[in-house]
């Protein structure tokens, strides 16, 4: 877990990167060229979970886990525009508490948008992000965007083409996902085809959503947001997907096993469903909840078991203690089950209060995952002036011994960052 959500971009990403940000500053002066970025400074913070498996794992084996207490990154973005061509690129410097330093530099975006009147085609590395939601977004089956992170930063775009059709009360947009990608189990870099129609209708903004993976099949959504008064708007979600991938424990009954008991498999026929409501005061205090079901996590069955092999494990070390190496890398591949989703739990309830004055903001916000009672609690503040912001915050992760939520690999995390925008 991480309050960076950053991503591992490759060679060529990089070069390309520092490539258009040479061309970017040496083109700064021309007139027709629209130039601007921002600087950040990062520090994060992390308390290891004494309580988690790969907390037990590293017991057993010191060193499996290599993570860190403490993270420092220097963080350079720069926007360009040339006309019909759009680019965001990063560069980044990050450096932990065990010494170590990574420089690297990728393309958030770099696409060009072509069109007159009603149509528009754009072609290249886009960030395309769909559906109504805060806290989860089921219709974002484009962009795919990580949600609730404590560090606000710019997506990493997906390449694609995409045709879109707009009027005053309508639109349609067709996207080519990963155009000349081969088929792969993973939802965020398989060749896809996807679709959105909106319509507004008397107060009511109407979408509908379609996609089909060249691995995982077809999906369709719809979702709809209603500003009921000046102070309260509505919206709900819902997503039905044929074919979903994730993790499952494999069948061998074996405690003990040579590689990861966790697998890659295809769920069918899975829905997934939101609703939350917005109200706003005239003092600007907005108050925030949503509530949603997400049938692509772990079923409460699976999390019994998987409590129960953590205990199982543990256990063990009693009657087996020449195989404590291996009970340790057991216990650390219990972790894979927490990526298995987006959501660890199938019924999740978010709520969010936050406050504008002045510049500044402060916001709370929880987590609750009623099937277990497990919580994750965020508090921050944050000051906005012309060109500087300043931002800071403590999430922590909790609830009863077996609460999944309670058991994660760190139990907070807390940052503070700087940024200067030019």
């Amino acid at each position: 877990m991480s309050a960076y959500q950053g991503s591992a971009p490759n060679f060529r990403t990089a070069t390309l990167s520092i490539l258009a940000t040479w061309l970017f500053s040496t083109g700064a002066m021309a007139s027709d060229l629209d130039f601007s970025g921002q600087v950040r400074g990062l520090l994060n913070s992390y308390g290891s979970n004494s309580s988690s498996p790969m907390a037990w794992a590293t017991q057993l084996n010191p060193g499996l886990n290599s993570s860190n207490s403490q993270l420092a990154v220097a963080e350079t973005e720069l926007r360009a525009s040339f006309k019909s061509i759009n680019a965001v690129a990063t560069l980044q410097a990050q450096a932990n508490d065990a010494s170590h330093t990574q420089a690297t530099a990728w393309l958030n975006e770099l696409y060009g948008s072509f069109g007159d009147g009603a149509w528009q085609l754009s072609a290249g590395k886009k960030t395309i992000a769909w559906d109504v939601g805060y806290g989860f977004r089921p219709n974002d089956v484009v962009a795919q965007e990580k949600r609730r992170s404590l560090i606000s930063n710019t997506v990493i775009g997906k390449p694609l083409a995409s045709l879109d059709y707009f009027t005053a009360k309508s639109s349609l947009s067709l996207v080519w996902v990963n155009p000349v990608h081969a088929a792969t189990n993973n939802v965020a870099d398989e060749q896809a085809l996807a679709a959105r129609l909106y319509q507004h209708i008397n107060g009511v903004d109407l979408h509908g959503f379609a996609r089909y993976g060249q691995r995982n099949g077809a999906s369709l959504g719809a979702a709809l947001s209603w500003v009921a008064t000046d102070e309260m708007e509505v919206h709900a979600s819902v997503r039905y997907q044929k074919h979903t991938p994730g993790l499952r424990m494999n069948d061998d009954a074996n405690l003990l096993q040579r590689s990861s008991p966790w697998q890659d498999s295809t769920q069918d026929n899975a829905v997934q469903l939101m609703l939350g409501a917005n109200y706003t005061t005239e003092s600007q205090h907005s108050f925030f909840l949503e509530a949603w079901w997400d049938g692509t996590a772990l079923s409460g069955k699976d999390w019994q078991n998987w409590n129960r092999r953590n205990q199982d494990l543990r256990n063990s070390l009693n009657y087996l203690p020449q195989f404590q190496r291996e009970i340790g890398y057991n216990l650390a591949w219990q972790n894979q089950a927490l990526s298995a989703s987006g959501n660890i739990r199938r019924k999740n309830v978010f709520a969010r209060w936050s406050w504008q004055e002045n510049g500044w903001q402060p916001s709370l916000d929880v987590l609750w995952t009623p099937e277990d009672n497990g919580r994750i609690i965020t508090a921050a503040l944050g000051w906005q002036g012309d060109r500087i912001s300043i931002n800071g915050g403590l999430r922590l992760y909790g609830g009863p011994n077996k609460a999944i939520l309670a058991l994660l690999p760190d139990s907070r995390m807390a940052y503070v960052s700087a940024t200067w925008a030019f």
